[in-house]
């Protein structure tokens, strides 16, 4: 009874396993699809512009607090001129600090968009790529990924860079 029990037991077993192996799987470097397709860098340059308007814009109120600290300090200036300069850079460092919370706000959500737009162009892009090869299953290898080990050859991250780019290019 155990050995016909153990038979059975071992028979589904590599039947289990030969069907498992005959899957087809595949992995993606999400990060690398993100940051070295066109359309990332292009969403990255567009925040990278942004975040720089912000810092000029920054800079030019910074460099009026300056100007009016050095007229602060001239000894021609009567006390109400000083109230009043002293009055002007508050109001400018208040400036600065509604521009640097602006900024962090607009420019979290340029990212956050721009992540989540990519996503979903690199989910689309895979799972036609997986359909038309037969890949049963692809993992995406991202920061935290459950992915301790994958080998380079299911790594199909250059393919969906390459179909990701060329998606770009239809789309102009």
């Amino acid at each position: 009874m155990k050995i016909k029990f153990l038979i059975t037991f071992l028979f589904l077993v590599l039947t289990f396993s030969l069907s498992f192996s005959q899957n087809k799987y595949a992995y993606v470097d999400l990060l690398k699809a993100m940051n070295q397709s066109q359309e990332g860098k292009k969403l990255r340059k567009e925040i990278e512009e942004k975040f720089s308007y912000y810092q000029s814009k920054g800079k030019q109120i910074e460099e009026k607090i300056g100007e009016l600290k050095k007229q602060l300090e001239s000894p021609l200036l009567s006390e109400q001129a000083k109230k009043e300069k002293e009055k002007e850079i508050e109001k400018l460092r208040a400036e600065i600090q509604k521009l640097t919370i602006e900024a962090q706000t607009v420019l979290n959500d340029m990212k956050k968009n721009a992540e989540n737009k990519l996503v979903k162009k690199i989910k689309l892009v895979v799972k036609e790529y997986s359909q038309k090869n037969k890949i049963d299953i692809v993992f995406f290898n991202a920061m935290v990924s459950p992915i301790l080990y994958a080998d380079k050859k299911i790594d199909i991250t250059d393919e969906i860079i390459k179909l990701l780019d060329g998606k770009q290019d239809e789309n102009k």
